[in-house]
């Protein structure tokens, strides 16, 4: 956690100033660097580059699972059945690369980029999330939440279904989910009565906390949560415009962010996902971008805009990021999923923890 200290070198204080600009517009400060689409940066020269963009993925031909028709093939009218990704509610990464993908009226599609395939849930489970709202995966689980009918699944990667709780068991209008497989821990956002709930991985409930209201450890339509490695967890309190942080049993501990169109402010906060170096990333759908803050709330950077170019998003809602510091981001109204890659300070600009 030492990213976290106010001691900064001269690298850590230009990335930290490439945030004062206002997001309303989304204009100045954090724009890609010019030139061709492989270098996309953020920020911005002279700071040195923290956010890399890398690709996109829409469909099957996007991750060589199928080849374009040729013009023969197309002047003789031969088709074949695509996979494409439609609406992305959520994300996540697996250790091996694997990317999963909610879509809305899908349900769940898996993406193996090594693998050169791309597969729907459904075809394995038979059972279609309609709104998957939420997504987690561990060393041979994914878990799923479906905000419409009510529904927190356990899948094995292949799309078998393997465990499920419902609106019987209280599930209502859930949203995130996030696990801690070293803790045999899953955090589950109850958005429909305002809270999170705790549970093991085989879906044993151990706690629920928070309820309406803006006091802290209270919820105002929490939407999304992610775990903070040995810290605890996060949640997006987008009614109330803010995150805040819990210890691993739920104890509350600090909160951040108020409504506005500041940096460092939020209009729809969502997604929320954490680097290697324990810096908290934020998804605003009105904003349409990602901010990045130290986990005392300081701001550091914001990335993207509004629009349907590489680094741009229309409406993006969920956000993972893999050990390696692939960031994947659900894009939603574009219909893709955009690809980024994180670059760590190097070891010479880490700030030294003050004595004491």
């Amino acid at each position: 956690m030492s990213k976290f200290r106010p001691i900064m070198t001269a690298a850590a204080l230009a990335w930290l100033a490439c945030a004062s600009p206002a997001l309303h517009g989304q204009k100045g400060g954090t724009a890609p660097t010019q030139g061709q689409a492989e270098s996309l940066v953020w920020p911005p020269p002279p700071a040195a580059p923290r956010i890399k963009w890398l690709a996109e993925y829409r469909n099957e031909f996007d991750i060589g699972a199928k080849k374009k028709r040729s013009f023969v093939d197309r002047l003789a009218g031969r088709s074949e059945q695509v996979l494409w990704i439609k609406r992305p509610m959520s994300v996540a990464i697996d250790e091996q690369g694997t990317m999963f993908v909610g879509d809305f009226g899908q349900g769940i599609i898996g993406l193996d980029v090594k693998a050169k395939r791309m597969w729907l849930f459904s075809s394995v489970s038979n059972r279609t999330l309609p709104t998957p709202s939420g997504l987690a995966v561990d060393s041979k689980v994914v878990y799923a939440t479906d905000s419409n009918t009510n529904a927190l699944v356990a899948f094995d990667k292949a799309g078998q279904q393997l465990a499920a709780l419902g609106a019987t068991d209280g599930i209502k209008r859930p949203v995130g989910v996030a696990v801690d497989e070293s803790r045999d821990l899953v955090v589950m956002v109850n958005g429909g009565d305002h809270s999170v709930w705790l549970l093991n991985r085989a879906f044993k409930i151990v706690k629920k906390i928070g309820q309406r209201g803006d006091k802290p450890g209270q919820f105002n339509f929490p939407t999304y949560c992610c775990i903070i490695p040995g810290k605890g967890f996060a949640v997006a309190d987008s009614g109330n415009f803010r995150i805040q942080l819990f210890d691993f049993n739920g104890r509350f501990l600090s909160t951040f962010g108020k409504a506005g169109d500041m940096s460092g402010q939020f209009a729809r906060p969502k997604g929320l996902a954490v680097d290697s170096d324990g810096q908290l990333y934020v998804v605003d759908g009105a904003f349409s971008n990602f901010q990045i803050f130290r986990l005392d709330g300081q701001i550091l950077t914001f990335v993207g805009q509004g629009g349907t170019r590489k680094g741009q998003f229309q409406s993006p809602t969920s956000i993972a990021i893999s050990k390696d510091g692939v960031i994947l981001v659900a894009d939603q109204l574009n219909g893709r999923i955009q690809k980024f890659q994180y670059l760590p300070l190097p070891a010479a600009d880490v700030p030294t923890p003050p004595k004491g």
